[in-house]
């Protein structure tokens, strides 16, 4: 049987052409049509961006940009970096409405005095939507080929940066923007590695079912509403999940395959990466991800959480026929030989099972720490530690926890020697520390400078300070209860150990 080249089969992109005269074909001839519908597009792009950016639309943009901002957590994003703000000035063009009902891209298409070139990418584009794709093949120097995650479709995007840039397997943030008879990315997109798909859709596919209950339209019927008018809470979702759990880039030496001569990322790390750090770092995704699902509003059990549910009986059972599906969809993922969870922990976490806190079962409880019988250096330092106390006490946190605060405290005092006007602050950024350190989300940065009457800039300040003075990693031993999903690893693999154990809090 004759083997088929490369060249010889169709193009993966979808055109139906043959990959030498599509995508592979040499790129020495530029069609001087699409080169006039680059430039086109190109011009239109300034051009959306200097009308958006009038004065007229000044008011209508600083409510654009507050909803946009108010989805994300300030905790895990700089409000005021570029990146964040080219995306929210994007979103505002494409997909918020202004007095009226229109977008701004709508609006802008009934100016007058616009080439024929300019109406039809104006029409395509009012139509794109954010949407999340699969990065099926990179194609070097040209761009990638990209599968819709919602609607199955595929397409190839040019963009030689994204090629040097993106990794198959990747799940992508865009907006798609037709330009003549190419695509192109509206703006600098977000990525996520290839292990967070299944839970961002499941997640997205929860909000897009939810949303289109309450407009009673099928999910099919309502994917084009959602995508329009949910994008902002789309991109809050991918940005929450991504600084949350992406995993640092491995690029050097050994990690990209160099040791052996190879240049494909598929060095003899990468291999282990795959498969014996995947658990691991599932695991600990989602011990993260239930921590948060127990204490979230859900319409399966009409509004209530998961915790509140399981204070009736009736609710209880409820809850057991969500992790009894959960359990059968991760029974599936085992028999496959994929990264599973373990719902059992989650019944944990419940109640369900007369199972203990996460990080606290089989654990024994530490003596309660005795401010007083600490060396302070500075009466304000005792005071903070005392409030401290009595804060997380208050909050139903464990001995061990609150001695790791003290700790905390103690170490960071002996180390920079603060100067205190106001204990309130501090004791807020204290609370707030411990509560990173062991992955509490129901404590924010803004809800403890409320409760303290400070504010929220200081304590991240504050925060970032003893991050920097202390060292503070992820998990960190000295002071956090919780058990790092990298335990053991230095004895199975101490290279991927060293660069994975500092991951910076």
């Amino acid at each position: 049987m004759k083997k088929v080249g490369q060249k010889d089969r169709l193009c993966p992109c979808g055109s139906g052409k043959l990959y030498s005269q599509c995508c592979g074909a040499p790129a020495q001839v530029i069609c001087l049509d699409q080169y006039r519908w680059r430039r086109t597009g190109r011009q239109l792009r300034r051009k959306l961006g200097e009308f958006a950016d009038q004065p007229s639309f000044a008011g209508e943009a600083a409510r654009a940009q507050q909803i946009y901002l108010d989805c994300l957590d300030p905790e895990l994003v700089d409000r005021d970096d570029d990146f964040t703000m080219e995306r929210c000035f994007e979103w505002f063009i494409f997909d918020y409405k202004i007095a009226g009902g229109a977008t701004l891209i709508e609006t802008f298409r009934r100016e007058p005095g616009l080439t024929d070139k300019e109406i039809v990418l104006l029409d395509e584009w009012s139509r794109a939507r954010v949407s999340l794709y699969e990065v099926m093949r990179v194609l070097p120097e040209k761009g990638v080929l990209i599968k819709d995650l919602f609607n199955k479709s595929r397409l190839t995007v040019f963009d030689v940066n994204a090629a040097r840039e993106i990794q198959p397997g990747s799940v992508l943030l865009m907006r798609v923007l037709r330009v003549g008879d190419e695509f192109e990315f509206s703006t600098n997109g977000l990525a996520l590695p290839a292990f967070c798909k299944e839970v961002l859709m499941s997640r997205v596919k929860r909000d897009l079912q939810a949303f289109c209950r309450r407009r009673r339209m099928s999910s099919r019927e309502g994917l084009n509403i959602y995508l329009h008018e949910r994008s902002h809470m789309l991109n809050a979702m991918v940005v929450e999940l991504g600084l949350d759990y992406t995993m640092p880039h491995l690029v050097e030496g050994e990690l990209a395959g160099e040791e052996d001569g190879r240049t494909d990322g598929a060095g003899p790390v990468m291999d282990k990466l795959s498969a014996q750090i995947a658990q691991r770092i599932t695991d600990a995704f989602l011990d993260e991800y239930y921590d948060k699902w127990i204490d979230r509003p859900l319409p399966a059990l009409g509004g209530r959480t998961p915790r509140q549910a399981c204070g009736t009986a009736e609710g209880g059972a409820r809850v057991e026929e969500l992790l009894r599906e959960l359990e059968r969809v991760e029974a599936i993922r085992e028999k496959k030989g994929e990264p599973h969870y373990d719902v059992q922990k989650v019944r944990r976490k419940l109640g369900l099972s007369g199972g203990e806190t996460a990080g606290q079962a089989g654990e024994p409880e530490a003596d309660a720490v005795n401010t007083e019988d600490l060396h302070w250096t500075d009466k304000k330092h005792t005071e903070v530690a005392r409030r401290v106390v009595e804060d997380l006490n208050r909050r139903g946190y464990n001995s061990r926890q609150v001695t790791g605060a003290i700790r905390l405290w103690h170490d960071y005092c002996d180390q920079a020697r603060p100067s205190l006007r106001k204990s309130d602050v501090w004791t807020a950024t204290v609370v707030y520390a411990m509560a990173r350190l062991e992955s509490d989300h129901n404590i924010s940065q803004q809800a403890l400078a409320a409760q303290y009457k400070v504010a929220a800039s200081s304590v991240s300040t504050n925060f970032r300070a003893i991050c920097r003075e202390l060292d503070l990693v992820a998990f960190d031993r000295r002071y956090s209860t919780r058990k790092s999903p990298l335990a053991g690893l230095k004895e199975a693999d101490p290279v991927l150990a060293q660069i994975l154990e500092n991951l910076k809090l």
